[in-house]
């Protein structure tokens, strides 16, 4: 009966992540303004059941018996996703159609919606990246409605699974330890918030004229996004930059792993990475701005991507397909996190990395894991209960806490992704220095051009699903989450 249920999942598994997401894809990438993932649901019903649901919960006390101690998590992740994917597609495809279709006007320009991001962190003039922002969030007061309703229906399908909480279902599903994730970013935030009101402060004077009280979150993603972060970062051909450094590692960048490098017009602007038929076919999607950004989005996607392209061919479906999520994540900000260093920019780039410009990168970073550790602690307290409206000024409180720079509440429900990913972006970023500071410690200062490097990191690719951040800390010395290797990556030049 064990196999029956698991060899029923592998039938209809595949097709249907397939279909997913190259539909995710299609509207995501600018391909698609329509979004239709509530048919593609209804295509494949016996996966939103709770009978199948619960079938393969029971095999969680079995997994020795079954033989499945990787595939069952796996699958009982995969079955919790369609389950609250099945019961909110049409809240979710009425949201990214409306984004993909939405424009604003700035100074008679028509900017798409979901670029408007993307805009901000080019514009020079102020009272225009002012103008851009209120614009882009006359539109998510708009979506709010849709975004409540997504809300509702999450938390009452937690229910319907049987889980105390939604809170509760994404901490067991992901295996976040999110109680565990919420003390040590609040640790984070009180162990860096003088160094970086002192770096913040001296670079918004230096390069803006602009005094920290006075700063907006606009003035912060364009801070960051430009001066010598765009010198030190020139255009150039991503993809054969990737296969130079792949090369060195003994690392494929093949047919296999496509990169979508194209600026189109409703395209998103956050990077992503969707599995279509791994190990053979996978993609990878950057909104080029210029400058870092594209360097980190595009090495992010590439490491993303590159954890799946290893895989088995001829695996089972789960250790093909499926992954934990903070896994991909850590993969996607090793690569992501090549930029930091010092040497990988002189070889590549052809550029010295002075004190100045590096602190200005790593400020970069700080910020970062800043702001994701004030929305984890506010994302902690949106889920707590259904009374979702009255979180706004909480949203802004604490993101202002975080950032030190002035936030809107409109942004409070936008901003908060599905399945706390916001902890599995905090998880990954406590995790991914110590896997950086191992490869170092064994192979090289430089590990990046190390063949042995490659080999080893080629090896967990190969496993597919059965590598999860927990076993990569078991595979480090680690017996559980330690944040002591990402405040030594900040104070290698922090101080």
């Amino acid at each position: 009966m064990s196999r029956d249920i698991i060899l029923e999942i592998h039938k209809n598994g595949e097709k249907f992540l397939r279909a997913l997401n190259e539909e995710l894809y299609r509207n995501w990438s600018g391909l698609k303004r329509g979004s239709n993932l509530n048919s593609i649901y209804r295509s494949h019903p016996n996966l939103g059941e709770t009978d199948l649901f619960f079938s393969v919960k029971d095999l969680v006390m079995k997994e020795e018996e079954v033989g499945a101690r990787h595939a069952v998590p796996l699958l009982l992740g995969f079955l919790t996703h369609s389950f609250i994917g099945n019961k909110t597609a049409k809240f979710t495809d009425k949201i990214f159609t409306s984004e993909a279709r939405q424009e604003i006007v700035v100074e008679r320009k028509s900017i798409p919606y979901r670029a408007a991001r993307a805009k901000i962190k080019k514009e020079q003039k102020r009272t225009k990246r002012e103008e851009i922002d209120k614009r882009r969030k006359e539109i998510i007061l708009k979506l709010n409605p849709l975004f409540i309703e997504l809300l509702d229906t999450m938390h009452s399908a937690s229910a319907e699974l049987g889980y105390s909480s939604y809170t509760t279902l994404c901490d067991e599903v992901e295996g976040l330890k999110l109680e565990q994730l919420v003390e040590k970013a609040k640790v984070f935030l009180i162990d860096t918030e003088y160094i970086y009101r002192d770096l913040l402060g001296w670079f918004f004077q230096k390069r803006m004229e602009l005094k920290l009280k006075d700063a907006k979150i606009h003035d912060l993603h364009y801070l960051l996004n430009s001066f010598e972060l765009n010198a030190n970062f020139p255009k150039t051909d991503l993809k054969s930059l990737a296969k130079t450094l792949l090369n060195e590692m003994n690392i494929e960048f093949g047919e296999n792993v496509r990169a979508d490098l194209e600026q189109r017009k409703d395209k998103v602007s956050e990077a992503f990475c969707l599995p279509f038929e791994p190990p053979q076919n996978i993609v990878f999607s950057i909104y080029p701005i210029g400058g870092v950004e594209d360097y980190e989005s595009f090495f992010y996607g590439l490491g993303s991507a590159l954890c799946y392209g290893y895989v088995e061919r001829e695996d089972d479906f789960e250790f093909r397909s499926l992954r934990e999520s903070a896994s991909v994540e850590i993969f996607g900000q090793l690569f992501e996190n090549l930029i930091f260093q010092p040497k990988w920019i002189k070889r590549y780039l052809k550029s010295d990395a002075g004190s100045d410009f590096l602190r200005f990168l790593y400020l970069r970073q700080l910020m970062k894991i800043r702001y994701y550790s004030g929305k984890l602690i506010y994302e902690m307290a949106l889920h707590k209960d259904e009374d979702f409206e009255s979180k706004s000024d909480f949203y802004k409180q604490m993101l202002q806490t975080a950032t030190l720079c002035e936030h809107s509440e409109a942004d409070y429900l936008f901003d908060s992704k599905p399945f706390f990913y916001t902890a599995i972006y905090l998880k990954a970023s406590f995790v991914e220095p110590a896997l950086r500071s191992y490869l170092r410690e064994r192979f090289d200062e430089q590990w990046w051009r190390e063949k042995e490097s490659g080999d080893y990191l080629r090896k967990m690719w190969q496993r597919g699903g059965r590598i999860t951040s927990q076993e990569i800390l078991k595979r480090l010395g680690y017996k559980e989450l330690d944040i002591s290797q990402l405040f030594r990556f900040f104070g290698e030049v922090l101080g």
